[in-house]
């Protein structure tokens, strides 16, 4: 087939994936969160087993059931908080810190809340309706990543979220997320470390799915329009505060960035995204540049190779507009560096370069460390980057996040 012939078949692909792309992106942060070891059994309490179970549920259990966000969705303040006549929930924090040094530090909380049944009014104290998963990563450069999970019912204090202030919890974690010009703040220990950071909102919060879904046509009902969902991110909070480690707490600052998502999260755990675009992977790039402007890109690819991988980025203007930006337009590609994964087998391309002349950017990424693959379920590698390069001849750096999945052999039958 020739390359013209290629570019044509693409286009009405992508028409098809769009209505799917935050759901693609969840489930990547999704793989963040099953437990992979401590803590908790998984055979005692797999969110995994959970998720499975939840498409057997409808609406008549006392879940909403969400249609679809359209193009024209724009999240609320309100929004940061619970919201508990879903199924399921998901806040996911990361940014990149620099320490005294300069040198970067990554960090990643992912918290979900799995209901069990909808809320009602009961006596009893102790019984949950809920379950609340998460994980949390520190990624130094020159120091191991230090990992940790947990999981707790939403009962007696042990775990919950609330929405004056907007604030969600799990046992000694805690993230208060800024809102109406009140500062967040984030406090997280693992691993003989303790991250405590105020969070500051700079930019007001964006739809990307509603930014990609209205630069293409959709099929009205059917199922390009896949399970309900709302999705919405705060592009850029300030971060700044303190890492404890050894009785010495170092000053760090940086930025974050939230994604915020309700609806049909859980179908992904049953089939979702993989199930039906089988045939399919997708890398995923979200960073942050000191110029004040983002980037949000995903690529989709055959997981056998051929045909051309298609890339999409949302990015964001330092005074915070947006703009998508189309295959044509983009360059995204791996650059020489891949790493060899000893748990799974998996060559992960750890260097990219990733060009926007309509923006007059070029930059290189690469991983903070190689060692940062989760290898329950299909292996993923999921961690901090560094970026680095130039915007109309000045110089420009920042950093963020890669997740890069089907890169691994296939397994069973």
């Amino acid at each position: 087939m020739s390359v013209g012939g290629a570019v044509v078949l693409a286009v009405p692909l992508m028409r098809r994936l769009l209505p799917w792309l935050a759901l693609a992106l969840l489930a990547l942060s999704a793989w963040w969160l099953w437990p992979s070891g401590g803590g908790v059994p998984r055979s005692a309490l797999d969110p995994v087993a959970v998720a499975a179970a939840l498409p057997a549920l409808d609406a008549a259990d006392g879940f909403a059931v969400l249609a679809p966000a359209g193009p024209d969705w724009l999240p609320l303040p309100e929004d940061l908080g619970p919201h508990p006549d879903q199924r399921t929930e998901l806040w996911d924090l990361s940014g990149q810190l620099r320490d005294a040094a300069g040198e970067p530090v990554g960090f990643r909380l992912t918290l979900v809340r799995v209901g069990l049944r909808a809320a009602v009014e009961r006596p009893a104290t102790l019984a949950a309706d809920a379950v609340l998963f998460g994980r949390f990563a520190l990624v130094p450069k020159r120091a191991p990543p230090i990992q940790s999970e947990r999981a707790s019912r939403m009962a007696a204090g042990l775990a919950g979220a609330g929405a004056a202030p907007p604030a969600v919890w799990l046992e000694d974690w805690r993230l208060a997320l800024p809102a109406r010009g009140t500062d967040g703040r984030l406090r997280v220990a693992a691993g003989g470390v303790e991250l405590d950071l105020t969070l500051r909102a700079v930019k007001d919060p964006i739809a990307p799915a509603a930014a990609l879904l209205g630069a293409a046509p959709r099929a009205a009902g059917g199922e390009d329009d896949g399970p309900g969902f709302r999705w919405f991110a705060a592009p850029r909070l300030a971060a700044s505060g303190q890492l404890l480690r050894g009785g010495q707490a170092l000053p760090v600052s940086g930025t974050a960035w939230l994604d915020r998502a309700w609806g049909g999260v859980a179908a992904l755990g049953a089939g979702g995204f993989g199930a039906s675009r089988g045939q399919l992977a997708l890398n995923r790039f979200l960073l942050q540049l000191d110029d004040g402007s983002e980037l949000l890109c995903i690529q989709f690819r055959r997981r056998r190779g051929g045909g051309t991988p298609v890339p999409t980025c949302v990015a964001g203007a330092p005074d915070g507009g947006t703009r998508v930006l189309r295959r044509r337009e983009l360059t995204l590609e791996p650059t020489a560096g891949a790493w060899r994964s000893p748990a799974s087998g998996a060559v992960y391309p750890l260097n990219w370069r990733l060009a926007a002349p309509a923006l007059g950017l070029d930059l290189t990424l690469a991983a903070l460390t190689p060692a940062q693959e989760l290898t329950l379920g299909e292996p993923v590698w999921s961690g901090a980057v560094t970026a680095q390069g130039e915007r109309d001849g000045q110089a420009v750096r920042g950093g963020g996040r890669m997740e890069l999945g089907g890169y691994a052999a296939p397994t069973g039958g």
